[in-house]
């Protein structure tokens, strides 16, 4: 395959091309990156492809994989969506962003066989390309490609995965993946490739087990040229009342096994994991403690809630908190308040900033609509810009404003992480300096 040496005005050309591509909106078929993936013709012999889907935690799966695997020594290529700070988080190599002009290279690839095609690929069908690109650049032991949206119509699903993983499954994206959980489940249960295993997280869901065995036993997309085949269902039980981390964990480790992956890092990998935005903490210079949280979705946000309580309570005896919060659209939006303020019930004095995160694919919430909620016994203010939020704040001694909880949509956290100047790669990198 053939790559570029790029001059400035190429570098500021493929950005442009890649911003253009937002214009193409959300695919839903897999016609166009299928085409383009034949067109590229990647050698990825080499390479052990893990998929991941889920409306839960797969994020957290992914990233906890891709540390063990970096703690192994054995090579990993990281596609997950959407980034925080900058788009070369997308693909990660053995944990650490892309350099920025092997990212463009891989583009650049990529428009080459847009235009030779005449096909107009989505930004994230662009992103996932250019991940499948840098792959065969690589030739990565393993492949780890998180599922944008659903399952059975995510470019991902356009890789010839080896193994797949489907973590916890609510009603969500209702708009798009059908309003009965059981809908929702056969789009995502469909990332399962014929042949091969699916692990999948039991869920409380009647009938689960045996309807998962049915989606996956009709897995093979004729789109694909794939041929029928028996898959391999193996379900893990996760307990009640484990963290995010541990259940991560254990999928992780029936995958590794399945994959005869060595698992003598996993636990290593669970403690030293840095996945930006989720339960992330540290201080400002003023000094701070600063949390932030990017569960987007009720039952996301319910999973993690205690453990941010208890994050914000350690070494606060004033037992003070000052929460920020702001959300894309979202149906149960009444849920995701509740639940929030469920969090500030737990503090004797909040003060709740509402704000509106900037960037994502959607307008987010405006502040004055959350504050229409009945927030008792919270002091509420409406701030629309997240950077006057926090310069208020930096503004207020860190005995008076307690420790600051950011919860809510991911661009908000990615907001908050650029504005702060914590978007080095060596932020944004799944291990921490070593």
């Amino acid at each position: 395959m053939s790559l570029y040496r790029l001059n400035m005005g190429e570098v500021s050309a493929i950005r442009q091309w890649l911003e253009s591509t937002k214009q193409s909106g959300m695919s839903l078929h897999l016609s166009t990156t299928f085409a383009m993936l034949n067109e590229l013709n990647l050698e990825l012999n080499g390479t052990t492809i893990i998929h991941v889907a889920g409306s839960n935690g797969k994020g957290t799966l992914c990233s906890l994989m891709a540390t063990a695997l970096s703690l192994n020594s054995d090579s990993n290529i990281l596609f997950t969506s959407p980034h925080l700070c900058r788009v070369e988080e997308r693909i990660r190599w053995n944990g650490r962003p892309l350099d920025a002009a092997k990212f463009d290279e891989a583009l650049m690839v990529v428009e080459q066989v847009s235009n030779k095609l005449s096909l107009n690929p989505t930004f994230f069908e662009t992103t996932f390309l250019a991940a499948m690109v840098v792959t065969s650049m690589y030739q990565p032991k393993f492949l780890i490609l998180e599922t944008g949206l659903g399952g059975r119509l995510d470019a991902t699903r356009c890789a010839p995965a080896d193994l797949s993983i489907l973590t916890s499954i609510t009603t969500e994206h209702t708009d798009i993946l059908g309003d009965n959980i059981y809908q929702i489940i056969k789009e995502k249960a469909a990332i399962a490739r014929p042949g091969k295993i699916l692990i999948v997280r039991k869920m409380p869901i009647s009938g689960y087990e045996d309807f998962v065995t049915q989606c996956a036993a009709n897995c093979a997309q004729q789109e694909l040229n794939e041929t029928p085949l028996d898959t391999d269902c193996t379900f893990v039980e996760i307990n009640d009342g484990v963290t995010v981390l541990d259940e991560a964990c254990a999928l992780a480790r029936e995958a590794f096994m399945a994959l005869s992956i060595s698992v003598r890092r996993l636990d290593e990998a669970k403690i030293l994991v840095n996945w930006p935005a989720r339960q992330q903490q540290f201080h400002l210079p003023q000094g701070h403690k600063i949390i932030l949280d990017a569960a987007h979705n009720p039952t996301g946000l319910d999973r993690v809630k205690n453990h941010l309580i208890e994050l914000a309570k350690s070494e606060n005896p004033e037992d003070r908190l000052s929460l920020i919060f702001g959300t894309s659209p979202q149906v149960e939006l009444d849920v995701m308040l509740k639940l929030v303020h469920n969090i500030c019930d737990h503090f004797s004095a909040v003060t709740l900033y509402l704000t509106k995160p900037q960037g994502g694919r959607y307008p987010g919430v405006e502040p004055s609509m959350l504050a229409e909620y009945e927030w008792k016994g919270c002091s509420v203010k409406i701030v629309n810009d997240y950077r006057d939020v926090i310069d208020m704040l930096s503004n207020i001694t860190p005995h008076d404003a307690g420790p600051i909880l950011s919860i809510g949509s991911l661009y908000l956290q990615g907001n908050i992480l650029n504005y702060l100047g914590k978007n080095t790669d060596e932020d944004l990198s799944l291990l921490p300096k070593q």
